[in-house]
């Protein structure tokens, strides 16, 4: 049979796309697949390594200065005052007089009970030696003696009256204040002068039922002064009951004053280290929560896996916060930890890199 044209040429049509898609299938299976899933890169955050230090808990107490020792002396006998030796403001030493009062007829009391001792013991001398000799009893020595001893006790009596008219020193100190003049006549109890031991000295304030369980005697504190000074001591008395009206207890912290610097009565504050810990310090920013609202900060793990670890807040720094619950130095995550979940794998970049 024989073909028409247009058969022919539509017969070499279809056989040249037969041709084409077939060797396009066949070079289509021999490339290599170029299909595979292009991998996500990992979200970076910024970390650093912060280890544990020592930490103390403090307690801030508001007070004043309080003389350890300050005691107004009086007189213990009655007289005139005949001179006031030491001046206001002035450091005395132990037994230095304060105030001396006339001694009027107590001096001759003195010496009349002086001349009487004398006596008294001659008489038992001479007694005790006509007694070995045979010339005087046993009872007659004895009377003697007893003579002799209330002779004694007079002399003593009267040279303590005499010593009674000096006001003395109990201690040294200042003598802060004089209270009787040249011519005041002093009856037993009355002042003569406040004296103030210089050395050491009281800072005394009270604290709240929650913060005295955490004292304790011997505690190191530091107390400020109105005018800037700072002082070290040590806590000497944590009031075992509170003050009925403002249910406080009263703590005193001990300090050195050799140079005078403090004085009776000024404002001041101190502040008590108390529980010694290790803490880690860290950024306020590094805070976050967790999905069940725990406070916490998120950590660099292992494998660069992120790990949330809960926290306490134990007080705060100049360079941010002292927490615990954390062991050893971790990998804190200071800028990222919001976007980043548990167990997710990141990217890290330390602090000096990312500047």
């Amino acid at each position: 049979m024989k073909l028409s044209t247009s058969v022919k040429t539509a017969l070499i049509i279809l056989g040249a796309l037969v041709l084409y898609f077939g060797a396009r299938t066949i070079f289509a299976g021999a490339r290599p697949e170029t299909t595979a899933a292009t991998e996500t890169p990992l979200f970076s955050v910024v970390a650093r390594t912060v280890g544990p230090q020592l930490w103390r808990d403090e307690v801030l107490i508001r007070g004043r200065t309080q003389a350890l020792r300050k005691v107004t002396m009086r007189a213990e006998t009655s007289g005139m005052v005949e001179a006031t030796p030491a001046e206001p403001g002035a450091i005395v030493e132990t037994g230095a007089p304060l105030c001396r009062l006339k001694i009027d007829a107590r001096q001759a009391a003195l010496e009349e009970a002086r001349a009487g001792y004398a006596k008294a013991r001659l008489d038992y001398e001479a007694a005790a030696e006509l007694a070995k000799e045979g010339f005087r009893s046993e009872t007659a020595v004895a009377a003697a003696r007893a003579a002799l001893d209330l002779a004694k006790a007079n002399r003593e009596q009267s040279e303590v009256a005499v010593e009674k008219t000096t006001i003395q020193a109990p201690w040294a100190g200042v003598f802060d204040e004089r209270l009787a003049e040249i011519g005041d006549f002093l009856n037993v109890g009355d002042p003569c002068g406040v004296i103030i031991q210089q050395s050491p000295f009281l800072v005394v304030g009270a604290v709240s039922e929650r913060d005295v369980v955490k004292i304790s005697k011997g505690d190191r504190g530091v107390a400020r002064l109105a005018s800037g000074e700072t002082i070290d001591g040590a806590v000497r008395v944590v009031a075992k009951a509170a003050d009925p009206s403002t249910r406080t207890f009263e703590v005193e912290l001990e300090v050195p004053n050799e140079t005078g610097a403090l004085r009776d009565g000024m404002t001041a504050e101190f502040t008590v280290f108390v529980d010694r810990s290790e803490a880690h310090e860290i950024p306020r920013s590094a805070l976050t929560l967790n999905d069940e609202g725990r406070l916490g900060v998120r950590l660099v793990g292992a494998g660069d896996v992120v790990v949330f670890a809960p926290v306490n807040l134990l007080g705060e720094s100049v360079d941010g916060v002292f927490v615990s619950g954390l062991e050893g130095a971790v990998r804190l995550i200071t800028r990222g930890q919001d976007f980043v979940a548990q167990g997710q794998k990141v990217a890290v970049v330390s602090e000096e890199a990312a500047g």
